[in-house]
């Protein structure tokens, strides 16, 4: 089992979902809906304050993290694409993670300099959430974090060990 090269989130989301099994997936910032639509899990929740969003659950990802009784064996972080929310979403995800699961942050690799300025400038946007990124690895030496160079960047979080950067 392997992932084909210039893979999209949604190929590298529904392969981890058949390599390790996940039974229960959750993402953060829905719209309308395409990523949420073609991933093959048992249990899905899409949370998306934007109530014409294509969300199970319409509201912001602080409030439904402060509510989840759920864990989580995937878990893809496509929300607010401000550093300061990404970074709280990280670690709130990183407390609902069940032993053994994966966390993705999509547009961890703006394609441009203003696609990563904040507030959105132009159609093409990622955001500055690479900014988290980079925070929640200079703090943590309990995490695996690794980019996979597809798809705007696709952030793979795991528990395991690293160095602090730097």
């Amino acid at each position: 089992m392997s992932l084909k090269e210039n893979a999209s989130r949604i190929d590298v989301l529904n392969f981890l979902i058949r390599k390790f099994g996940f039974k229960k997936y959750l993402e953060i910032g829905i719209e309308d809906g395409h990523c949420f639509s073609e991933i093959k899990c048992e249990f899905k929740i899409g949370v998306d304050p934007d109530p014409k969003s294509k969300a199970t659950i319409h509201q912001t990802s602080n409030e439904f993290f402060a509510e989840n009784k759920h864990r989580f064996g995937l878990m893809f972080i496509d929300g607010l694409h401000e550093s300061q929310q990404v970074y709280q979403d990280i670690l709130n995800a990183l407390d609902c993670l069940e032993e053994g699961g994966i966390i993705i942050c999509h547009d961890m690799l703006p394609v441009t300099f203003e696609a990563q300025e904040v507030p959105r400038k132009q159609d093409v946007w990622n955001g500055d959430c690479w900014k988290a990124w980079v925070k929640v690895r200079s703090e943590r030496t309990d995490l695996e974090m690794r980019v996979i160079n597809t798809d705007h960047g696709v952030g793979v979080i795991r528990k395991g060990n690293q160095e602090k950067l730097k």
